[in-house]
């Protein structure tokens, strides 16, 4: 592609005031030493002019109120997502915390400190800490359903 021609791809955007400093040099130099290219810029910015001259369009007033209470409908909802993620996330870790702290406490409280170094009480925490696996997955399995649900009746409301 010539110089010609890449410069005549440019002058309907020096006619929109839409180029670079450089690019408005180097359009302004071509076309003064080229009459097709300077006729042809004339012609856009005419045309510019008159686009410029033409009104705005402007939405009627019931879509932009529509638009404005959706998009304020949107953002609480994701608010309030974002709130119930956090309150879940410190509900589990709460939890969690609680249960693993838990078996030891009732073991010290049940059979003292002897009680915790008994060979037996490393079989005990594993079957705890599967039982709770197993109890804190199905828990989780259920909230999973559970918000599942909610959304597909959010979406046929």
């Amino acid at each position: 592609m010539s110089d010609h021609e890449k410069i005549r791809e440019l002058l309907a955007l020096s006619a929109a005031d839409a180029l670079t400093r450089a690019e408005e040099e180097q359009v302004m130099n071509h076309i003064r030493t080229c009459a097709d290219c300077s006729t042809e810029v004339d012609r856009w910015r005419l045309l510019a002019a008159g686009m410029r001259g033409l009104p705005t369009p402007q939405p009627r007033p019931v879509i932009v109120e529509r638009a404005r209470a959706q998009a304020a409908i949107r953002l609480a909802e994701e608010a309030e997502h974002r709130w119930q993620r956090i309150v879940m996330m410190g509900v589990i870790l709460f939890a969690w915390a609680t249960t693993l702290i838990s078996w030891p406490v009732v073991k010290l409280v049940s059979g003292g400190i002897l009680g915790m170094l008994d060979p037996g009480l490393n079989h005990a925490w594993i079957a705890f800490a599967i039982f709770t696996t197993i109890v804190w997955a199905s828990g989780g399995a259920a909230a999973v359903f559970l918000s599942l649900q909610q959304r597909r009746e959010r979406s046929l409301a």
